[in-house]
C-alpha cells in the first residue's frame, strides 16, 4: 500500500484549507497546496510519474490520532489479500476501502468528500521506493530491492521468471533503466 505514497511529496506548503475539486463522479475537496499544482490529476499525484510508473495519493499531512505509522499487514474477514497499512491505521475506526480507490481514511470525510483523505504514514519512511515496469511487463518488489542491491544477476533471473518469453537483453535494459531512476533520485 505505501508504494502509493512514496517518495513523499517535496511541497511544503499548507494542506488547509481544503479547495473544492471534482472529477467525473468524484466530488470533494483536495489539499490547498495540490490544488495548484501541476501535477494534480483526476484527484491524484503525478510527481515521480517517470520514476515509479504509477499515480501517487495526495498529501492530506497527518491525520492528529497519535500511534506508530509502521507498515504491518491488514487482513480482515472482507479483505483476503494482505495489504499493508501504517500500524495506527491498522486498529483505526476511520479505516475504510473502496473497490476504486483503495484504503483510505473516513476521518474529516465532511471535509474530504470523496476525494479521501490519503492515510498517515507520518515519519517512516521506506528503505527505498517501489519502481515499477510498464505494463504489460510484471513487477515484483524483488525487483525493486535487487535494483537497489545492485545485483543484476537477481535482477535478471527474477525478470524472467516473473516474465516469461522476455529476453535477457530486455531485462538488462530494464535493470539499466531502474539504476538510471535511482542514480537520477540521489542526485
Amino acid at each position: 500500500m505505501y508504494t502509493h505514497y512514496f517518495p513523499s511529496c517535496p511541497v511544503d506548503s499548507p494542506i488547509e484549507p481544503p479547495v473544492p475539486f471534482g472529477h467525473v463522479g468524484l466530488s470533494g475537496a483536495v489539499p490547498k497546496k495540490c490544488s495548484k499544482c501541476r501535477h494534480l490529476f483526476e484527484g491524484e499525484c503525478t510527481r515521480f510519474i517517470e520514476e515509479v510508473g504509477r499515480f501517487l495519493h495526495l498529501d492530506h499531512g497527518p491525520c492528529g490520532i497519535d500511534g506508530p505509522t509502521d507498515p504491518v499487514e491488514y487482513e480482515d474477514e472482507f479483505v483476503k489479500g494482505k495489504v499493508t497499512v501504517p500500524r495506527k491505521c491498522s486498529r483505526c475506526f476511520h479505516l475504510a476501502v473502496d473497490p476504486v480507490y483503495g484504503f483510505h481514511c473516513t476521518k474529516d470525510a465532511t471535509k474530504w468528500g470523496h476525494a479521501h483523505r490519503s492515510l498517515d504514514w507520518g515519519a517512516w519512511r521506506p528503505d527505498h521506493v517501489y519502481l515499477q515496469l510498464p505494463p504489460p511487463k510484471v513487477t515484483t518488489k524483488a525487483l525493486s530491492e535487487h535494483t537497489f542491491a545492485n545485483d543484476q544477476l537477481a535482477f535478471i533471473k527474477e525478470h524472467r521468471r516473473i516474465n516469461p518469453g522476455l529476453s535477457i537483453q530486455e531485462a538488462k535494459a530494464d535493470f539499466a533503466h531502474f539504476r538510471r531512476v535511482i542514480e537520477e533520485s540521489e542526485r
